[in-house]
């Protein structure tokens, strides 16, 4: 984040802090301290594919999180700075700000000005509304971490749901392992010299307006977004490629029906404005949705084991830029609702065309009141050379993090 776009969430943050303060000082009523430090080692299956990659990985990282509460909780500041430092990629050593921000409550209005996370959405492996949020690329090519996102937000709640709007004036751009990473592409992202197709380029302001509530047994959000494409599309120069950001609109419905043991969930978004993967303009229809049942106490047990079944459909096909354009996944869920709060979720997605399979697994356990240790294991199997996938083809790895809460 830029000097300029921190000073912006500071001006903003400062705005919402002067609202009435009802005769409070400024000394919190409430203050916490909190975070957590990783250690994190990766293991590789195959040696690198591409030249400059180093064979396996190791890095620390953590967060703390500052809180203060002011007028019995109503006026809150949160500050939530996110470090790693990696021992191959020098991309992946980063600092990041999560959240610094401003959170205030008057009776049905709320109000958020500064950075912020947020997820939207209900399916398990494919998220398509989630949008606010760009995408950490350097800590996970599978998972959507979230980096922070400099906003304004005013909601309002009703007894039919919440309304809310969002002014963004500030664009995040995505982040890309560099030369000595695994996990990259083919050919390495210059993200020093990305391509705006506005003239405003980072400074470009994005609007947003979201409808969240639950009518009888339907968790339903609505929501529409205008502004630079969080996705970005590439332009290759030379031996490198340049992330293009282009100006978008994008209308989204996620929806999760309980039907007692089972969870329906959808979610399908239409985007116009936005390049596919050979850098063409064009509008599309995206969808995921399927179902997760749950088995509540497994042979008479506390454990649950859910079952998970979706389905996910891109109309752009091969010139998407994601590999999840016509593939079915499936996985399991098995918590053991113990004291350590054991957790595994095993997920298989298959792409129906080409037959390119991707196997996920993840466990946690808690080793005591302080230490939690996750594992991570990812295998690409059966993947087209030249595929979005096929630059992962050697990349399968087993992650280990041992990480301490205090």
């Amino acid at each position: 984040m830029t000097k300029a776009a921190f000073r912006n969430c500071l001006a903003s943050a400062a705005i919402l802090a002067a609202l009435p303060a009802r005769g409070a000082d400024l000394a919190p009523e409430y203050w916490e301290f909190f975070g957590d430090l990783e250690i994190e080692a990766t293991g590789f299956f195959q040696a690198p594919q591409f030249a400059g990659q180093t064979r396996d990985d190791a890095s620390i990282a953590g967060t703390a999180t500052l809180l203060a509460e002011w007028l019995d909780g109503d006026l809150a500041f949160r500050l939530t700075p996110f470090a790693r430092a990696d021992a191959a990629d020098n991309r992946r050593s980063h600092v990041d700000i999560r959240e610094f921000k401003f959170d205030y409550a008057s009776g049905d209005w709320s109000f958020t000005a500064g950075v912020d996370t947020l997820f939207w959405g209900k399916t398990e492996v494919v998220h398509l509304v989630n949008i606010i949020n760009q995408i950490d690329r350097v800590e996970s090519q599978i998972n959507d971490i979230p980096m922070g996102q400099p906003m304004v937000k005013a909601a309002y709640l009703t007894e039919i749901g919440e309304f809310s709007a969002f002014a963004m004036p500030y664009f995040r751009e995505r982040t890309f392992p560099g030369r000595a990473g695994r996990l990259r592409f083919a050919i390495p992202v210059d993200t020093s010299n990305p391509v705006y197709e506005t003239d405003a380029e980072q400074w470009t302001p994005a609007f947003a307006v979201r409808y969240s509530g639950v009518i009888g047994n339907v968790d339903l959000g609505l929501s529409a977004f205008e502004g630079l494409s969080r996705d970005p599309s590439f332009r290759q120069s030379g031996q490198i490629l340049l992330p293009v950001y282009s100006r978008i609109v994008q209308g989204g419905i996620d929806a999760q029906y309980t039907a007692d043991a089972t969870l329906w969930k959808l979610e399908s978004i239409y985007r116009t404005g936005q390049r596919n993967l050979s850098g063409v303009k064009e509008d599309y229809f995206a969808t995921t949705g399927g179902l997760e049942h749950t088995f509540f106490g497994l042979f008479d047990s506390d454990a649950d084991l859910g079952l998970i079944g979706e389905y996910a459909y891109d109309a752009r096909g091969e010139q998407a830029l994601t590999p999840f354009e016509n593939d079915l996944i499936l996985g399991t869920r098995l918590s053991l609702n113990d004291a350590q709060d054991t957790e595994l979720l095993f997920t298989s997605a298959v792409d129906t065309d080409d037959g390119a399979l991707g196997l996920r697994f993840e466990a946690e356990r808690r080793l005591s009141d302080d230490f939690r240790i996750e594992i991570e294991a990812q295998a690409f199997l059966n993947t087209d050379s030249n595929s979005f996938e096929g630059s992962f083809a050697d990349d399968s790895y087993v992650r280990t993090k041992l990480r301490w809460f205090f």
